[in-house]
């Protein structure tokens, strides 16, 4: 069971001393009136004082620390609260049969004082084996309904992990689906024209040597840059969408900054990319993903927020990619959300080799990629 917060601790030590106040008022009345001596009153008190402290070994050592609070009622009525929190933890932590034998030893301190009293067969000793009867099943039952809304807790958190748990899996494949089919749109594309031009060469004799050498060069470039699609999609698996559609690029970038600004979304982009040119496809296209969710994110959680776009190096080293915006305005609610963007933005940046993060700079949002500018071996 989980940790007890301050205040819950807090509550359960000011009912244990509920009857420690009580008694202490009824014994100093009694000492006022010269009806009782102070002894009896400081003893009764200091075993309510025990009582409160053993509180605190009730979790280590729920059994025991029952048993001992109830024991302690035989001589203080001041220990009866401590003895009632003990019995209910025991009943909420532990098997029925240490909750009967603890149950069964304060019901007996209960009863016995007053058979010791009135006897046996007094209506003041029947009327004390109800009253304690009752009492303790109250408290019994009590710690047995705590058992049981624990236990539902505990199942519900153990339901939605696992659903959280299913969801993360169903987001990396969706994502890992839907980067398969756009590197296979763009592979169709390029291998269609490697067989255009393999069929010109088997079977036309009339060619020059230019011509020859310029279908070869053809040939070999879209060979090449198939060969870094299929590198980027390695490990992932393809599920056919008959509505996938042509796939946006880099150069679709300053559109969508754009239409987000049409839309009344404040951006500032700004772009050091060196040899834009040079850039393959495929990171292209996970840059223009990833600014595209980032956007996404800052409308959902800090709506009317700027949001600053940062791009940045060269070819042969990497592309890093900087999305900025405050974490929320004050007086706009934010939208919900379960994180699943984010997640597979990570999956994209891995499946190139490159890295994501996203984290609270102070009273900022950031989102950083760090993506190869090639794909390697």
């Amino acid at each position: 069971m989980r940790p007890l917060t301050g205040r819950q601790e807090l509550l359960r030590y000011a009912i244990a001393s509920v009857p420690l106040v009580l008694v202490g008022v009824g014994w100093a009345f009694v000492i006022a009136n010269d009806i009782a001596g102070w002894p009896e009153a400081a003893l009764d008190l200091a075993l309510g004082v025990v009582g409160l402290v053993l509180l605190r070994w009730r979790r280590r050592l729920p059994f025991t620390i029952a048993v001992g609070t109830a024991l302690l009622t035989i001589g203080s009525g001041s220990a009866t609260g401590a003895a009632y929190v003990a019995l209910v933890s025991l009943a909420t932590h532990r098997d029925g049969r240490r909750t009967a034998a603890a149950a069964a030893v304060l019901w007996l301190a209960f009863v016995g004082t007053t058979f010791v009293d009135s006897g046996w067969g007094s209506t003041t000793t029947l009327v004390a084996a109800i009253a304690g009867t009752v009492m303790v099943a109250c408290l019994v039952g009590f710690g047995l309904y705590r058992r049981s809304r624990w236990e539902l807790e505990l199942s519900e958190e153990r339901r939605q992990e696992s659903e959280r748990r299913d969801g993360l899996e169903r987001a990396r494949a969706g994502e890992r689906a839907r980067i398969a089919r756009e590197m296979h749109d763009v592979l169709a594309h390029r291998l269609s024209i490697l067989s255009l031009h393999a069929g010109a060469l088997a079977h036309r004799t009339d060619l020059t040597a230019d011509e020859v050498r310029q279908a070869a060069a053809v040939i070999r470039d879209n060979a090449h840059a198939s060969l870094e699609e299929l590198r980027g999609t390695l490990g992932s698996l393809r599920e056919e969408d008959p509505l996938g559609g042509p796939q946006p690029s880099f150069d679709d970038l300053p559109a969508l900054v754009a239409e987000v600004r049409e839309a009344g979304q404040r951006v500032g982009y700004r772009s050091a990319l060196e040899h834009v040119e040079q850039l393959p496809p495929q990171v292209g296209r996970h840059i223009y993903r990833i600014v595209q969710e980032a956007l996404t994110n800052a409308r959902k959680h800090a709506p009317g927020a700027p949001v600053t776009v940062e791009l940045s190096g060269a070819s042969g080293t990497s592309v890093e990619v900087r999305v900025t915006n405050a974490a929320r305005l004050p007086g706009k609610a934010s939208v919900s959300s379960d994180g699943l963007g984010l997640i597979g933005l990570g999956e994209r940046a891995a499946l190139l080799g490159g890295t994501l993060t996203h984290h609270n700079d102070g009273d900022r949002f950031v989102v950083e990629a760090s993506l190869p500018w090639s794909v390697t071996e």
